[in-house]
């Protein structure tokens, strides 16, 4: 039996390219989940928010040790991001925004959290691509 672990990474990001339409961001997010080596238990699920101010795609996806989010605003010229990646399993946050570059990072805010006992942070930079 693996051994439980509590990781959650938690990234804002400004992108040049931001997603926009649902089956590009439930396709990026099955193609997340298999690159930081874990299952999909629940589909992906993304809805476009077409409200003034808020308006943006927003989207989960259930892994089998817990889950990953997004939202994003693209009225705005950079796009914003912000996601979340919670597991119970190893994950290697640079896996995680390897993929969010698929979206041309501008720059970002990255907090890396060990959840095991208490909330310790082990990584927290704010960095311009």
């Amino acid at each position: 039996m693996k051994k439980l672990v509590h990781k959650h990474v938690l990234i804002k990001a400004s992108v040049k390219n931001p997603p926009k339409e649902e089956a590009v961001l439930n396709t990026w997010f099955k193609e997340l989940v298999e690159e930081i080596k874990m299952n999909v238990c629940i589909e992906p699920r993304s809805r476009y928010v077409n409200a003034v101010g808020n308006r943006g795609i927003t989207g989960i996806v259930g892994i089998e040790t817990s889950h990953c989010s997004m939202h994003v605003w693209d009225e705005m010229d950079p796009g914003i991001i912000q996601m979340d990646v919670y597991s119970c399993a190893e994950y290697d946050p640079e896996t995680v925004l390897k993929k969010l570059n698929e979206f041309t990072l501008v720059e970002y805010e990255i907090m890396f959290i060990d959840r095991e006992d208490g909330f310790k942070v082990l990584r927290h930079e704010k960095v311009k691509v």
